[in-house]
């Protein structure tokens, strides 16, 4: 089966296609791998939230449709995953660490990762620049991977207006990255993420 076009892609997929699975793999796992290799550090992790991220993809193929946001709808999984592995692997550590003698019986645990937090708080500072009709439309699309027509509904505006708010915004966006990716890796991630 040729399978060119990435909603045509979808609509396979979303039909139980696994060449489609496959093709998307293809396309999307590095990128994915190197998202979970940021956050966790561990190769053997890594390649497990990749796999997981995959099939939790795989098990929602029913609710998708042909102009779904699958780049964007991966990155979150992975993302989610990445932290609750790392949430889980400080959890096991802690039963191990004890803080010191005045605190004996107490464990160290790190409720919120700090590379979570860097993550959030550098979108949020990026996407704080933009206007505020950019700025929602931006997080519908490539944070909660709404597709074009979903994000239209939700705001009943077109899907050209909508279309030219993420062009727009991608813009700012991208040259904010640019002059912000040597101040941190995990702006690299985000750069990857929204323009690889």
């Amino acid at each position: 089966m040729a399978i060119f076009n990435l909603h045509t892609i979808v609509k396979h997929l979303a039909e139980g296609n696994q060449l489609a699975l496959r093709w998307i793999y293809d396309e999307y796992a590095p990128s994915l791998y190197q998202l979970a290799m940021h956050i966790l550090k561990v190769e053997e992790h890594a390649d497990e939230i990749v796999q997981d991220s995959f099939i939790q993809l795989w098990n929602n193929r029913n609710s998708l449709q042909e102009d779904s946001n699958i780049k964007a709808f991966l990155f979150v999984i992975c993302r989610n995953y990445s932290f609750n592995r790392l949430k889980t692997i400080h959890l096991h550590r802690s039963r191990f660490i004890e803080l010191g003698e005045n605190e004996l019986g107490s464990y160290y645990y790190e409720e919120e990762p700090l590379a979570e937090k860097e993550l959030k708080e550098a979108l949020d500072t990026i996407i704080g620049k933009l206007p505020m009709k950019q700025q929602t439309v931006f997080r519908l699309s490539r944070i909660e991977g709404l597709s074009h027509k979903e994000i239209a509904a939700k705001l009943q505006i077109s899907t050209n207006t909508v279309k030219n708010h993420l062009v727009t915004a991608l813009k700012l966006v991208r040259a904010e990255l640019h002059q912000s990716r040597t101040k941190s890796s995990i702006y690299a991630i985000i750069y990857f993420y929204l323009f690889y």
